[in-house]
């Protein structure tokens, strides 16, 4: 299948998940991804400027939700898988450690749907079966301190203490099936097929971007 046209834009947020080759886990322990990250946030921040709303770290993948107000999406995307790469890289002494694919991504331009794509992300601990709230698993965006926020231009469009009940809020698993098909999209768009109680629960909160 070919690889779909980058579209860049500066309007609304990109999802974007990268993850391992064959999805082999981290070769190192988790929390020194977790800092290997963050170092690669500011790397990448340093050569190009963008806002980072979200970001979740799993065993063999992330997934990170930004905003490019200079349409500069593929630079920055560059800046910080290299980053990371590289940094592993040094601390396992494996050559050329490498993502497994070309990030994948989805811009989400109905302010509708962006609840749900944090809550999306954020549960994603959850639907493995290693945290039991959003908020118990440390390696996410939730964690960020001030100090972090500001270096990493975190611009997050809610605040997890506002709407705590509905990030932690649980759907069924078709239901976030949906979200994850609709996410392989250019454009975050649910099936026209589905139920009238989906379509309402992607709607059921209303943000600005």
């Amino acid at each position: 299948m070919p690889k779909k046209k980058l579209i860049r834009q500066g309007d609304f947020p990109y999802h974007v998940t990268t993850r391992n080759n064959n999805r082999d886990w981290f070769s190192i322990p988790m929390y020194e991804v977790w800092d290997i990250c963050k170092e690669a946030l500011i790397y990448a921040q340093e050569k190009e400027k963008v806002q980072i709303n979200c970001f979740v770290l799993m065993s063999n993948h992330y997934h990170l939700l930004l905003t490019t107000p200079n349409e500069n999406i593929d630079r920055f995307m560059m800046h910080f898988n290299w980053r990371i790469s590289y940094l592993i890289s040094l601390r396992t002494s494996r050559i050329n450690h490498k993502f497994s694919n070309r990030y994948k991504w989805s811009i989400v331009t109905e302010q509708n749907y962006l609840y749900n794509v944090y809550r999306y992300i954020y549960q994603n601990p959850i639907r493995a079966g290693i945290s039991e709230a959003c908020i118990d698993y440390p390696y996410t965006s939730l964690h960020f301190s001030s100090f972090e926020a500001e270096l990493f231009q975190y611009r997050p469009h809610i605040d997890y203490a506002g709407a705590k009940q509905l990030i932690e809020r649980r759907y069924d698993t078709e239901f976030d099936d949906c979200i994850r098909k609709s996410l392989k999209k250019s454009y975050f768009t649910p099936k026209q097929s589905i139920s009238a109680l989906y379509l309402k629960r992607l709607k059921d909160f209303k943000i600005t971007i």
